[in-house]
Formats: structure tokens, C-alpha cells, sequence
């Protein structure tokens, strides 16, 4: 299962290394840890990744840039985005606009994480209105991505996966409201099996690939 798009360089110790994608890398490692064959890996940090696993296999385009959800326009009216768009899911999922729609401020060295959690379970108002805003954003980029790929389930990484309690029910709602096949075949939405070392074991495991994909050259580098 190689990376897709992954740049070349120097062998070290007989290991070919690569680079990836943070959110890719992630659900090969949840592929791995899971044994799930099909499944769109999500991950929220400053931005919004997204690894895309079919049939057991990562998938990665023509250019190996598949699965850049973040930049799924949620309203071509929205915010404008880093990217040069206007309403990029980003804008209204991303680390940034949750932290600004919560009225948290991004000083001082508690992590943004902490605070959106922390008044989550306080039942601070605009903290969920914030979550629920940014669940309702997901909702509706994965629905489409969900109806394009026929993918019965999605992974949240990164933050979300600690946020879920508060994401999940708006992206829920919207789910089931824009995928065809909801009403008899809901989507699963769960949280990353593996954490904040998804992306790590991922990592590890795309170059243990390569050495089962190819003992006999593996070896051969080995060789005094």
C-alpha cells in the first residue's frame, strides 16, 4: 500500500523514505489498527485533512492530493479562505473558526482544545453553538463525499475525535438528511482508534510496506 504522491528521497539503512500527508498517513494507520476496508478519515487541527481508504487500498487522485475536504465550499458567498475560495469548509470547521465563533481567545499557552472541552461539558453556550455549527459544516461536505463514494464510514481524527461528543450530532443530522442510502444504510460515524499517533503509525507502517512489498531489495541494502 504505497503513499500516494510521496517525494523521493536518499535511502537511509536500506529503508526508502517518503513524505505524506498528515490526514493520508493517519488512515493508513487506521486501516491498519481497524481492519476497515472503506472509510474517509477526517482530521481537524489548524486546518481540515482527509485520508480516503476504498476497497482496503488508500486512495490518492492523479496527484496524490485526494481527500482535501477542507476545501469543500459549504457557501460560495462564506468567508474567504487561505486558499483564494470563499466558504471553504475550513472557515466554519477548521481550529480557527471554532475558537472564534466560541469567543475563546487564542492567547496565553492553554491549548484551544482544552478550552472548547472544558465549556462543552459546562454547557457554555456559545462553545456549543460553535460545535454544533462546525458538526453541521461537516455534515454537510461529508454527505457529499459519502454519496460520490458510496463509503459506509467516517473516522474523526485530529480534535474532532475528541470533540465528538458535540460534533456528532449535528453532522449526524445533516448525514442523514443528504445521503441517499441513509435511511436504510446509515453512515457510522466514530472517532480515530488510534489517537493523536495515528498519523505516526501510519507513517511507520507505510515503510514496513514497503519492506513486505519487497523483501529480496530490502535485503540486498542489508547485504555487507
Amino acid at each position: 500500500m504505497a503513499l500516494p504522491a510521496a517525494a523521493d528521497f536518499p535511502a537511509l539503512h536500506g529503508l526508502d523514505l517518503g513524505a505524506g500527508n498528515e490526514a493520508t498517513l493517519a488512515a493508513l494507520g487506521e486501516r491498519h489498527a481497524t481492519g476497515l476496508d472503506s472509510f474517509l478519515y477526517v482530521s481537524g487541527e489548524i486546518g481540515v485533512g482527509g485520508g480516503i481508504v476504498l476497497d482496503g487500498e488508500l486512495f490518492g487522485g492523479s496527484h496524490g492530493w485526494a481527500g482535501e475536504i477542507g476545501h469543500v465550499t459549504i457557501d460560495p458567498q462564506g468567508p474567504p479562505c487561505h486558499c483564494g475560495a470563499r466558504g471553504c469548509l475550513e472557515q466554519y470547521a477548521g481550529e480557527e473558526a471554532i475558537r472564534a465563533a466560541a469567543g475563546l481567545s487564542a492567547d496565553g499557552d492553554r491549548p484551544v482544545l482544552a478550552g472548547l472541552a472544558d465549556g462543552a461539558r459546562a454547557g457554555r453556550a456559545p462553545v456549543l453553538a460553535a460545535l454544533d455549527r462546525a458538526g453541521t459544516a461537516l455534515g454537510v461536505a461529508l454527505s457529499g463525499a459519502v454519496n460520490l463514494l458510496d463509503i459506509a464510514t467516517v473516522v474523526l481524527g485530529g480534535h474532532y475525535a475528541e470533540l465528538i461528543d458535540w460534533l456528532r450530532p449535528a453532522l449526524e443530522r445533516e448525514l442523514s438528511r443528504r445521503v441517499l442510502t441513509a435511511a436504510w444504510s446509515p453512515v457510522e460515524v466514530r472517532p480515530s482508534a488510534l489517537g493523536a499517533d495515528a498519523a505516526m503509525i501510519g507513517a511507520a507502517r507505510a515503510v514496513i510496506q514497503g519492506i513486505l512489498d519487497d523483501p529480496a531489495r530490502f535485503l540486498a541494502t542489508r547485504t555487507p
